[in-house]
């Protein structure tokens, strides 16, 4: 049996087009601008719940540069004590450098920080010298004072040569 014109539209779908005008194959005007009224506050809400809250993202940054230097000045006086070659760590502005003589070679490292700024016992023209038997030059306390007004100080034994980060 053919089908004609009509069993078409019928079904809802039409041969000359004008389906669109008389069915419901579209979305209104207005339900157009209460969904995108829905999307709207959805992300407004998503970024004032701390999603791009700037303020966390930087003290987190700070934090993690904070372990950075710590863990740089555990390795740096373990690498002393295991190949017998002292290491002086100078704390400027913006980075750690860090020098050594080994077999009569110069060698150097940088560690570039981000988030804070050193004060205390070896910043300028004191630096922390870590010998190869495990002590170091001096006794003293390192501040790292963060943009965000946050201050943790490294603190340096000179009889033991302990390193440690106090809160």
């Amino acid at each position: 049996m053919m089908s004609n014109e009509n069993d078409y539209r019928r079904d809802g779908v039409g041969l000359t087009g004008q389906h669109c005008l008389h069915g419901k194959a579209g979305f209104s005007l207005v339900e157009l601008l209460v969904s995108l009224a829905i999307l709207s506050l959805m992300t407004l809400a998503l970024l004032n719940t701390g999603f791009s809250n700037h303020e966390t993202l930087s003290q987190t940054a700070y934090e993690k540069e904070c372990e950075k230097i710590f863990y740089a000045l555990l390795q740096y006086q373990n690498e002393a004590i295991m190949d017998g070659y002292r290491r002086q760590l100078r704390f400027l502005d913006n980075k750690v450098l860090i020098i050594w003589t080994r077999d009569g070679v110069f060698h150097s490292e940088r560690i570039d920080v981000k988030t804070m700024t050193f004060t205390g016992s070896y910043t300028g023209s004191a630096p922390l010298t870590l010998h190869q038997h495990g002590t170091v030059s001096a006794g003293g306390t390192l501040y790292l004072n963060g943009f965000n007004g946050q201050v943790k100080k490294i603190v340096v034994q000179p009889g033991n040569g302990r390193i440690y980060l106090d809160e």
